[in-house]
């Protein structure tokens, strides 16, 4: 089962790597606008602001996640639990960095983007602490509810920012 955790937030943080590098760049700070400004913010202009903070440094910050989670993916089906916690803390700290290039508070109101990334560090931080097998477990536990995450984003990001998919 924990196989199939990986796998889920390995398919999560490459739908939030797609949507981070989606298109155009920004900090940061300029990224993660207020909430009262999200629900008012024209569809046109989150478009405009998911497509900046895209083209950002964020970009390689997802594309430094999905390879730590397919490292993960890896170490796990070698069942070799020292190499998994490793990697697992790997995804950990690539989720962390990337937690710095909030996605545009317009595009994602209700906070999928960072519970995903919650979620693998969270896995992170409990495998450092356990022994043995416990590692998977908790790995698995705390990633067993990243396809539903990835699934509300997907659903979110077509009401928020509706012609995300067309070309500039």
């Amino acid at each position: 089962m924990p196989h199939k955790a990986i796998l889920a937030s390995a398919a999560l943080a490459a739908g939030l790597t797609l949507t981070a590098c989606g298109s155009g760049g920004g900090s940061a700070a300029s990224a993660g606008s207020g909430g009262a400004a999200a629900a008012s913010t024209p569809p046109q202009a989150c478009l405009q602001q998911y497509r900046s903070w895209n083209s950002g440094p964020e970009h390689a910050a997802g594309e430094n996640l999905v390879t730590a989670l397919n490292s993960l993916e890896a170490a796990l089906s070698g069942s070799d639990v020292a190499t998994t916690g490793a990697a697992l803390q790997d995804a950990g700290q690539a989720a962390k960095v990337l937690a710095l290039y909030p996605i545009p508070k317009c595009a994602d109101p209700k906070g999928y983007w960072h519970a995903g990334l919650v979620r693998i560090q969270a896995a992170a931080d409990n495998a450092g602490s356990a022994k043995g097998q416990q590692v998977l477990t908790l790995a698995e536990g705390a990633l067993k509810q990243m396809p539903v995450l990835d699934r509300q984003l997907a659903a979110e990001l077509k009401q928020t920012v509706p012609r995300l998919n067309q070309n500039k």
